[in-house]
C-alpha cells in the first residue's frame, strides 16, 4: 500500500481518480490530503517537438506536421517560433573568397500584361 508523503499514514489511503497528464492520484482519509507518487511528465517530449519542427524545416506545413505527431497547429506554430527564436541573429560568414557563383536558369520578366481588364 501507498504511504501519504504528509502524515506518513499507510492504512488509510485510497485512489481517487486520475491526474490531467494519466497519473493515479490518491487521497489519504487521515489528514486529508490528495497525492500523486509517480507523476507522468505533462505535455509533449522533446523528440515529439524536434520532428515537428524537421518536419516544417523540410518544407511541410506547420498544420501538416500538427497532424503528423499528433499535436494542435497552434503548438506546432509556439514550438517553431521558440527555435526560430533561438537561433543566432548575424549569418555565418564563409572564410574563403567566392571566386565563381553559380545561377539558376529561372528569369522572370513581366512587363506588361497582354490583355486588359474587360469591366
Amino acid at each position: 500500500m501507498m504511504n501519504c508523503p504528509h502524515c506518513e499514514d499507510a492504512q488509510n489511503q485510497v485512489k481517487n481518480g486520475k491526474t490531467s497528464s494519466g497519473s493515479q492520484l490518491y487521497k489519504c482519509k487521515n489528514c486529508n490530503r490528495k497525492y500523486t507518487p509517480e507523476p507522468k511528465q505533462l505535455g509533449y517530449s522533446k523528440a515529439k517537438r524536434e520532428h515537428a519542427i524537421r518536419l516544417v524545416l523540410d518544407g511541410n506545413s506547420q498544420r501538416q506536421a500538427a497532424r503528423h505527431v499528433g499535436a494542435s497547429h497552434g503548438t506546432v506554430a509556439n514550438w517553431f517560433k521558440e527555435y526560430a527564436d533561438g537561433l543566432p541573429d548575424d549569418l555565418p560568414v564563409p572564410n574563403d573568397k567566392v571566386d565563381v557563383a553559380e545561377q539558376d536558369e529561372l528569369f522572370t520578366f513581366v512587363g506588361d500584361k497582354k490583355t486588359k481588364p474587360m469591366s
